[in-house]
């Protein structure tokens, strides 16, 4: 074990899911395996369970952090990842070792645009095929915002919250558009310390347990140090379903439930 204050001690797993637009009705559900043993270490280390959604990539080739949710108290939890996505608005600036939390959200369609005008996001007609628009209607003396996409993602025993969760940020400016593809079929379920929702992580530092899928192992800039674990991918089935466990041997998630 490491002295993880300053630091950040993040364990992934890479999960391929189906993060369609609305014709993937059903969203996905992914259970999480956390023994005894694996809980008593997250709560002694002050670990959180983190799920970020990291393509596309935010500005400056970082990602966001949705969520982050503690450890259950029995041996198991289910996320949910609803699929329908929304455009959000948010006070600050995308950087490494930075967090925000949205301020204005509202669902969209992709192909269709939107704007926003200092207080509320309104439809503005047809955009871009595979992305979602967004026009910052400004008002006087504005400063630029952050948007993005956001999901409701959650425990299911905790519920369906009011807001959904950022997935991705960019700058937006005063009297500009921003365009957002689509966001593709991955995230990463993490653990960590000293991470919240909202919370501006750079793509270098990830690595995989297949090194083809890993990030470039490039330095990063920020306030904060990184020490990271490899993630581990794991495809949802046909009914939008996953299972990991957490494997203290490896400090990393596996496939599947524990082993019997």
């Amino acid at each position: 074990m490491c002295e993880y204050r300053p630091y950040v001690l993040l364990c992934a797993c890479l999960i391929t899911g189906l993060l369609t637009q609305v014709c993937h009705a059903a969203p996905l559900r992914l259970t999480l395996y956390l023994n005894i043993e694996a809980r008593q270490f997250l709560n002694a280390t002050n670990q959180s369970i983190v799920i970020v959604v990291p393509d596309p990539s935010s500005e400056g080739d970082n990602s966001v952090v949705a969520i982050n949710l503690p450890p259950p108290i029995t041996d198991s939890m289910v996320v949910v990842i609803e699929p329908k996505t929304s455009i959000y608005v948010a006070h600050g600036v995308v950087s490494s070792a930075q967090a925000f939390k949205i301020g204005v959200s509202s669902p969209v369609l992709y192909g269709n645009a939107y704007s926003f005008n200092g207080y509320k996001i309104n439809g503005n007609g047809k955009g871009k095929d595979g992305s979602v628009g967004i026009y910052y209607d400004a008002p006087p003396n504005a400063k630029p915002l952050i948007t993005g996409q956001a999901l409701f993602i959650y425990d299911s025993d905790t519920g369906k919250p009011a807001s959904p969760s950022p997935i991705n940020g960019f700058t937006l400016n005063p009297f500009q558009s921003r365009y957002i593809s689509q966001p593709a079929a991955v995230i990463w379920a993490l653990i960590g310390s000293n991470i919240s929702s909202g919370s501006v992580l750079p793509n270098s530092v990830l690595k995989s347990v297949s090194p083809y899928l890993s990030y470039a192992n490039a330095s990063t800039q920020g306030r904060s140090s990184f020490q990271i674990s490899r993630y581990l991918e794991v495809p949802f089935n046909e009914q939008n379903q996953a299972s990991i466990h957490f494997d203290l041997s490896l400090n990393a998630f596996e496939c599947g439930p524990y082993p019997k």
